[in-house]
């Protein structure tokens, strides 16, 4: 079963928190850190096969 890494992109400050693993079939639902209309979050879903870095990291290119 294909399996999914949860982030939550802080887009004011640019820091990122790891929600966990997760399947990624099926229907989940996910609630950000702290409510706000102020508090501005992107939900990032990334392939947990790939190992990408947190959303917002900066890798040097070859």
């Amino acid at each position: 079963m294909p399996l999914a890494q949860a982030w939550w992109l802080n887009s004011l400050e640019g820091s990122t928190s790891a929600i966990g693993t997760f399947e990624s079939m099926g229907e989940k639902s996910f609630s950000p850190p702290a409510p706000g209309e102020l508090l501005d979050r992107v939900l990032v879903l990334d392939d947990a096969g790939k190992a990408y870095p947190p959303p917002g990291t900066v890798t040097a290119q070859p």
